[in-house]
């Protein structure tokens, strides 16, 4: 049974009667289209994969071949609310700072994400809101910085407490750091991202942090919810899942300015879900919708993964240094530039 319902084509889980389509955890209906005048490519939309900074990845030497930008990943706490890379590199290291400047002599930049699945989110480890902002300035100062990225997944995105003070914090360095944009990358299944990501980007709302963009992790969904395994499809209806919440949340705004707050993160190659790879294949289909929708940001976790495994390499688990699929270097780069 499928449905048009506000400008989105809505299907069904199961038979339903007297429900109103509505994006999110569970319920019966899904997302699988955009029935009204597609917003064509976003304004300023941007390919920045994330590199893991632990993997030693040559980004300015590779700049080229990926296109000039990056998210590195991920800072966070080493320990008394001590921002640092991935919490065994200290900043005082200064990583990657000549490759950064490098880049951005060749036209490109950086976003710096903080948080990821591993270790402890600065938020949830500083006792207030003043040493919070102190660290995260003490990034943005070192590297420059015009773009911040919040991670926020695993025990951090149920943690009320931590996401309000980050929230507040977040404004507050908007305010001192004029221009400087923010992003938030939440989980999410191709229904929608999740119900605690929503309660987290209403809360930044309400203290004022002005989003530039919503980046749903399309990865890693389950047998339930994966289309059968279709990763691209899965993805872009996670894209337009999230692009009705966030309607919900900004009804001021058109569906061609809430669909330029979108971004999507697929995980390509082998995901962490022995079931689920995302193909080149995927990558051309998401790269084209997306673009066509008016999507803002495509990433994918993650750079150091573009590439194909060496022989021997083990089928699964999915490697942090390869894709576990028959590729050419940079293969998925390519394919995302067209963004």
């Amino acid at each position: 049974m499928q449905a048009q319902y506000k400008g989105y084509l809505w299907q069904a889980n199961f038979w339903t009667q007297g429900n109103q389509p509505v994006a999110g955890d569970g319920g019966p209906w899904k997302i699988v289209g955009y029935c009204g005048t597609l917003p064509g490519p976003a304004s300023g939309r941007m390919f920045a994969p994330y590199v893991d900074v632990t993997m030693n990845y040559p980004l300015a030497a590779n700049a080229s071949q990926v296109g000039n930008h990056y998210t590195l990943a991920f800072i966070i706490d080493s320990g008394g609310c001590t921002a640092s890379w991935a919490g065994t590199i200290p900043l005082s290291s200064n990583l990657y700072l000549s490759d950064v400047q490098q880049i951005r002599a060749n036209g490109g930049d950086v976003v710096v994400s903080f948080g990821g699945a591993a270790g402890s989110e600065l938020a949830t480890t500083c006792s207030s809101a003043s040493a919070l902002q102190a660290q995260y300035q003490k990034v943005i100062t070192q590297y420059s910085l015009k773009h911040l990225d919040f991670d926020v997944e695993g025990g951090a995105i149920g943690n009320s407490t931590s996401n309000a003070t980050r929230n507040q914090v977040i404004a507050a360095l908007q305010h001192a750091n004029p221009g400087l944009t923010v992003s938030f990358t939440v989980p999410a299944l191709p229904t929608g991202i999740t119900s605690q990501a929503v309660s987290l980007i209403q809360d930044a709302i309400a203290k004022g942090v002005v989003i530039s963009e919503v980046n749903p992790m399309a990865m890693d969904f389950g047998g339930s919810y994966d289309n059968g395994g279709q990763m691209g499809l899965s993805a872009m209806y996670t894209g337009w899942s999230t692009m009705n919440q966030l309607e919900a949340l900004y009804p001021g705004k058109s569906h061609a300015q809430v669909a330029a707050m979108v971004g999507i993160t697929p995980m390509i190659g082998q995901n962490d879900n022995p079931a689920e790879v995302f193909t080149l294949s995927d990558a051309s289909y998401l790269v084209s919708t997306a673009r066509a929708n008016g999507v803002c940001l495509l990433a994918y976790w993650s750079e150091t993964r573009d590439t194909p495994c060496a022989a021997g390499v083990p089928a699964t688990p999915a490697q942090g240094n390869c894709s576990r699929i028959s590729m050419s270097p940079f293969a998925f780069a390519n394919a995302f530039k067209g963004f």
